[in-house]
């Protein structure tokens, strides 16, 4: 058994931010698309809390829920891919990136 090093890059977003009317998860899986990028997924969270304001979900509606956008890729492609991830989530958010290994 081979194990493959990668990059994992997890997002941290609120679920309502839009840059031009477009959920900015969106944006940040269509350019992952773009870029050819091995693997991403979107997770819808129910609770969590940070740099903002915490209210509690039934406070603050289901589009404000917090949202997880993991993408994993080799350590190449996801250092190419950062440049536009920062330019994209700038001050909504919080970039996070880990090594992984693959099989």
């Amino acid at each position: 058994m081979e194990l493959r090093k990668m990059l994992k890059v997890l997002i941290r977003i609120p679920g309502n931010v839009k840059i031009k009317g477009t959920n900015l998860s969106k944006l940040i899986m269509d350019e992952c698309q773009k870029q050819g990028i091995l693997g991403s997924t979107i997770i819808q969270c129910i609770h969590g809390y940070g740099e903002r304001d915490y209210k509690p979900h039934i406070l603050r509606g289901i589009g404000d829920l917090p949202i997880i956008i993991e993408i994993i890729d080799d350590p190449i492609a996801i250092q190419k891919f950062i440049p536009k991830l920062k330019k994209l989530v700038q001050s909504s958010g919080l970039i996070t990136v880990e090594e992984v290994y693959a099989v």
